[in-house]
């Protein structure tokens, strides 16, 4: 089963929004899957208390630093775990980090985002010291199409070990 995390350290980058999305396009293909609120603010868990009708996939809360020894038991019925992280860097996205086979990382084209990034591309660094073949990904979000930070983003980006997924507007 693989395991998708949406990491950043700073909040309101879409990481809720983008795990949601991904699960649910996941889902309506038919796959089964579990999808983990890892953030102690329990905005997947209020979104899924909030939705009218059946889910497509359940949401559990496990804001833990144990979630990456929990996840394998969890998901055995399912085929696909999407971890919604929390905003801070500490022991629960360390564990979301370990836990993952691929950390996408939400970042907004602003040199704050930018220079945020830092600190969980640095710790996705120190856990491939145990989990070689652990991925990441950057996920710009929120871009401005025909804005000079919306062209250099990436750009920036350049400067961490891990790509930028590549994604534009049809006006570009």
């Amino acid at each position: 089963m693989p395991v998708l995390a949406f990491l950043n350290q700073k909040g309101g980058v879409g990481k809720t929004t983008l795990a949601t999305n991904v699960a649910t396009a996941l889902a309506i293909q038919k796959q089964r899957v579990l999808f983990i609120d890892a953030d102690q603010q329990g905005s997947a868990l209020d979104w899924s208390a909030a939705r009218k009708g059946e889910l497509l996939f359940p949401v559990v809360g496990l804001p833990r630093d144990t979630l990456h020894r929990e996840i394998p038991a969890l998901g055995e019925s399912y085929d696909w775990a999407i971890i919604d992280g929390p905003p801070r860097i500490y022991n629960v996205a360390k564990s979301a980090i370990a836990a993952a086979d691929i950390v996408v990382i939400p970042v907004q084209p602003s040199p704050y985002d930018v220079w945020a990034a830092k600190e969980i591309v640095d710790l996705i660094t120190e856990v491939r010291v145990i989990k070689a073949h652990l991925n990441a990904v950057f996920a710009v979000n929120h871009k401005i199409v025909g804005t000079a930070i919306g062209r250099d983003v990436a750009a920036a980006l350049a400067s961490y070990s891990v790509p930028v997924l590549e994604g534009q507007s049809p006006n570009e």
